[in-house]
């Protein structure tokens, strides 16, 4: 599956709460991405993604995958939860090097992006991948799209089972 697991639909759509239309907007923009789905992974908000996942399933039932989850501060990294549908919650540092440089040991994470839409320039992709390496992350590639026009410029070809798996039983925690 094609999957954008970082992006920021709350904000895209202006702050309001999800409509049919709305819905509709992110639903059709998905699909001109070439995208399967998408995480919606609003800073410290998760209501929005379960909101809209709900509305897909209602109105454009198969449509396409929407994972809720959000986008939460640790010290000085950002980290990405997502809450599967096989109840575990995959966690990854999102924009590594944007605020800060990551501190991941110690932490239950699984993933780490090595591309970002929005913060590119912030990531050395040699550490990001020895960082990777060394504690059995996967590497990922997203949008981190504030505006809907973003949402699928970079994506991960990923099924949400890897995903699950990976996640386990709440997850794996990082050596310090």
């Amino acid at each position: 599956m094609r999957l954008d697991l970082h992006t920021h639909c709350y904000e895209a759509t202006g702050f309001a709460r999800p409509t049919v239309a709305t819905v509709e907007k992110i639903v059709a923009r998905i699909k001109a991405g070439g995208l399967d789905g998408i995480a919606i992974t609003d800073h410290h908000n998760s209501s929005f993604g379960y909101e809209v996942r709900d509305m897909v399933d209602r109105f454009f039932p198969g449509a396409v995958l929407i994972i809720p989850g959000q986008e939460i501060e640790e010290g000085s990294m950002e980290i990405v939860e997502l809450y599967l549908p096989c109840d575990a919650t995959f966690r990854f540092v999102a924009h590594p090097g944007y605020p800060g440089q990551p501190d991941i040991g110690g932490r239950r994470l699984h993933g780490i992006e090595i591309e970002n839409g929005g913060h590119n320039w912030h990531i050395d992709r040699q550490k990001v991948g020895e960082t990777a390496e060394a504690a059995g992350l996967l590497l990922l590639s997203n949008s981190d799209a504030h505006y809907l026009e973003d949402i699928g410029r970079f994506y991960n070809d990923i099924t949400v089972e890897e995903l699950c798996r990976r996640a386990g039983a709440g997850g794996r925690q990082v050596p310090r």
